[in-house]
C-alpha cells in the first residue's frame, strides 16, 4: 500500500510541475524527479525515520533555473515521505488494533461451554487453525451462576512479533471485546498452554460440584495463569488426567503442569458513609482448590 501512495502522488507530482517551469532548461523532467526522490529519501536511525534528503535540499540545494518549481517538487518528495513513512503505518496500526465488538449473550457459568466460547471469538478473529496460546484466564460468578467477569488472553507469534487479543465480556451491552496490539516479545510465550487445550480442559471441571462444596460466600473465581509451573507447596491438590480428576497426596509432591485455581471470595469488612450506604468492601481468598494437568507422575 505506501508503495502505491508514493508512486500515486510521485505521478501527480511530476504531471502538476512539469508545466510550471518559468525558464527553459534541458532534461527538465528528469530534474524534477531528482528534486521529489531527493525531498523523500529517508534515513533509518534505530526505526525511527528521519526525512533526510529534505534536510540535505535545504541546507545544500540552491537552484538557479525554475527555483520555485524545483522547491515545490522537494517538499512534494518530502510530503510523500510524511504519507508513506509515518500517516500510512500509524494508520494501519490503529486499525489493526481498533477494538473488536462480538455480539453474543452468555448464559449461567454451570451450563457454559468455555470451549465453545473459545472457538466462537478465534473465528471472529480469523485466528482458526493457527497455534494461539492463553493466558490470564478468569471468570468471577454468584452461587446462582450468574457470570459477573470474563476475560482472557490469547497470543499468536507472527514471524519475529506476537499479536495479543484481549478478550473482556461486557456484561451490560452482552457482547465481547476485543483489543488486539503488537509486540516484539513475550518473554514467558514458550511457557504457555495452547489456548484450545486448555478449554478442553476447563470443560471437564464440574463447576457446579466445585462450588457447592466451597459453601455460601459473596463471589467465586476460576483463573488461571496458563503458564507451567512447578507445584511443591502442603495442600493436597487435585491431577486431571482423562477426562477423570483425582486428588494427590503430598507425597506425591512437587509435580510440574498447568493448573487452574478454584476458590471463593469472603468478605472481610465494608465501610459506609453517614447515610449507611456501603462505600468500600474488602474480601480476600478462601477454599482453594487447585487443579493441575498435563502432569507427569511417572516417576512419582
Amino acid at each position: 500500500m505506501a508503495s502505491i501512495v508514493y508512486t500515486v502522488i510521485l505521478i501527480v507530482s511530476m504531471v502538476f510541475l512539469v508545466w510550471k517551469n518559468e525558464d527553459e532548461e534541458s532534461n527538465f523532467p528528469i530534474k524534477l524527479m531528482g528534486y521529489f526522490l531527493l525531498g523523500s529519501f529517508t534515513f533509518n536511525l534505530n526505526q525511527i525515520f528521519l526525512p533526510l534528503g529534505f534536510i540535505v535540499y535545504l541546507i545544500f540545494f540552491r537552484p538557479k533555473l525554475n527555483i520555485m518549481v524545483k522547491r515545490m517538487s522537494a517538499i512534494f518528495g518530502f510530503l510523500a515521505f510524511i504519507c508513506v513513512q509515518w500517516i500510512i503505518p500509524f494508520v494501519i496500526d490503529e486499525w489493526k488494533s481498533r477494538p473488536i465488538s462480538i455480539e453474543h449473550e452468555i448464559g449461567s457459568v454451570y451450563t457454559m461451554n468455555f470451549q465453545q466460547e473459545n472457538e466462537r471469538v478465534m473465528q471472529e478473529l480469523n485466528l482458526v487453525n493457527n497455534t494461539v496460546r492463553l493466558e490470564d484466564f478468569k471468570v468471577d460468578y454468584t452461587e446462582d451462576g450468574r457470570i459477573t467477569e470474563l476475560s482472557w488472553k490469547l497470543l499468536r507469534q507472527h514471524d519475529d512479533s506476537y499479536n495479543l487479543y484481549e478478550i473482556q465480556y461486557d456484561i451490560a451491552n452482552k457482547r465481547y471485546q476485543v483489543n488486539n496490539s503488537e509486540l516484539e516479545t513475550w518473554l514467558q510465550y514458550n511457557q504457555l498452554i495452547d489456548a484450545e487445550h486448555f478449554f478442553e480442559i476447563l470443560n471437564v471441571l464440574d463447576i457446579k460440584d466445585i462450588t457447592h462444596a466451597k459453601g455460601d460466600f459473596s463471589t467465586y473465581v476460576i483463573q488461571s495463569t496458563g503458564e507451567r509451573i512447578n507445584y511443591g507447596g502442603e495442600d493436597r491438590i487435585h491431577i486431571i488426567s482423562d477426562g477423570e480428576m483425582k486428588l494427590i497426596d503430598n507425597e506425591q509432591l512437587p509435580v510440574e503442569g498447568y493448573y487452574i485455581s478454584t476458590y471463593a471470595m469472603k468478605k472481610t469488612g465494608e465501610k459506609r458513609n453517614d447515610q449507611g450506604n456501603i462505600t468500600q468492601e474488602n474480601f480476600e481468598s478462601a477454599e482453594t482448590s487447585d487443579y493441575f494437568f498435563d502432569v507427569d507422575l511417572s516417576e512419582k
